[in-house]
């Protein structure tokens, strides 16, 4: 009894503070960018500056802030303080930008310039000198066959990429540097890839790639022809990340790694194994493609876990692995992917469910306010394919009644957004 009365004492003062916390956060939501801007400058006086001239610089602005109490203004400009990234976007161009972007327009006008002539040489060699390529063919035709045969284009290719990744992130133009270091990483998977299964081109490597996911290939061959091209590419992506401040591989360094960890000979071998842990019933029809996708999603479990647990918080990988394994749980939850067995199905929605949830709460936990939405977008996307699943499991037929359907699911989804703007308390979980 005297817990239920300490529970209900702690419920009876956490819900005002979660209403005040909601009122602000509708103030705050509702401001425009000239608002922010001046609550950012009183939080940043109230901090620095003394109380006269904050209190200055409020009486002076109040006016712009609308019913904004002197209360509410110095939470919310102390929210906005800590909490808000100053980004220097260009408002209007002046000469500097302008000299600027004149100079790296004329390097690309001299490469282009370059590759206009060389065009317009051999042309012209071949009209005034018409003997010039039999004699170039005769006398160099072995070399080049040697030079631009296919092997010898992978290898040339591979140096190519290296140099483009080495080279890349010392140039200081963002967009040429973007593109010179993608396309590198494209070339070191693609012709790893080619030099290691020796079929160099595209259509033939791919297929190999294919098939090295069913099970036509033996866990060495998976392992060099998928798991050493990208493994390699994801060491060259996490080295990128330490001599470049550009803000996109973290988020990009955990694919190719994870492609490579799937193929690893020992995870191979225990595939079966692994994939109990989703079908831990055992039914005839379940087939083997299901079982090796099973394998898939519990070692992005498994490596979920342990980002969790590294001492320093890799929070792109984690999100990007997080987006996987939220698509990939919510596309095996559904009883026509996969046919698994009543028991497995019902397993599966306690994993699916589990996971979502364990994504909310580690999201609020780490202070991560992208994976919580995740977490919470997914909880949503699971009710709406549930909501045109179920029925049909239960003998409904959407049949000639998708228009009410979709009604239906359109009240379904009003229904949480009110839901949400009456109570946002239950949905806030994060640390006042």
């Amino acid at each position: 009894m005297r817990i239920i009365k300490i529970f209900l004492f702690l419920l009876t003062f956490a819900l005002p503070a979660s209403a005040t916390d909601a009122a602000l956060a509708k103030i705050l939501a509702s401001l425009n960018s000239g608002q922010k801007t001046l609550l950012y400058q009183y939080g940043t006086l109230n901090t620095w500056a003394t109380p006269a001239e904050a209190d200055s610089f409020w009486r002076v602005h109040q006016p712009a802030l609308g019913a904004i109490t002197p209360e509410q203004g110095k939470v919310l400009a102390t929210e906005l303080l800590n909490n808000t990234t100053l980004s220097y976007d260009i408002r209007k161009p002046s000469r500097l930008q302008a000299l600027r972007g004149v100079f790296t327009a004329s390097r690309l006008l001299l490469g282009l310039a370059a590759l206009v002539a060389a065009f317009a040489a051999v042309q012209l060699i071949g009209r005034y000198l018409p003997g010039a390529w039999q004699w170039l063919l005769r006398n160099f035709y072995p070399l080049f066959r040697k030079l631009f045969s296919p092997q010898m284009l992978s290898w040339e290719l591979l140096a190519v990429a290296l140099a483009g990744i080495y080279r890349g992130p010392f140039i200081p133009e963002l967009i040429l540097r973007t593109i010179v270091i993608h396309l590198g990483l494209v070339l070191l998977w693609t012709q790893l890839t080619a030099i290691l299964t020796r079929r160099y081109f595209a259509k033939q490597y791919t297929h190999i790639i294919l098939q090295s996911f069913d099970h036509y290939n033996t866990p060495l061959q998976a392992f060099l022809y998928v798991s050493v091209p990208a493994l390699v590419t994801s060491v060259a992506v996490w080295w990128v990340m330490q001599v470049c401040p550009d803000a996109w591989y973290p988020y990009e360094v955990i694919v190719p790694a994870m492609v490579g960890i799937f193929t690893l000979p020992p995870l191979r071998n225990m595939e079966k194994a692994l994939s109990r842990l989703l079908f831990p019933f055992s039914y005839e029809r379940l087939r083997a493609k299901d079982q090796r996708a099973a394998t898939y999603v519990i070692i992005s479990l498994v490596v979920w876990v342990l980002l969790l647990l590294l001492p320093v918080l890799l929070k792109e990988a984690l999100l990007m692995l997080t987006i996987f394994l939220v698509m990939a749980l919510l596309f095996i939850s559904i009883a026509d992917v996969i046919h698994s067995g009543g028991k497995n199905y019902i397993w599966l929605q306690v994993v699916a469910l589990g996971f979502l949830f364990a994504v909310v709460v580690t999201g609020a936990q780490l202070g991560q306010l992208l994976l919580t939405w995740t977490g919470m977008g997914g909880l949503l996307l699971y009710v709406l394919i549930k909501y045109w699943e179920l029925p049909v499991m239960l003998g409904w037929s959407w049949k000639n009644k998708k228009a009410w359907g979709a009604l239906g699911m359109a009240a379904l989804i009003w229904g949480i957004a009110v839901l949400i703007r009456s109570h946002p308390e239950w949905f806030t979980f994060f640390p006042g």
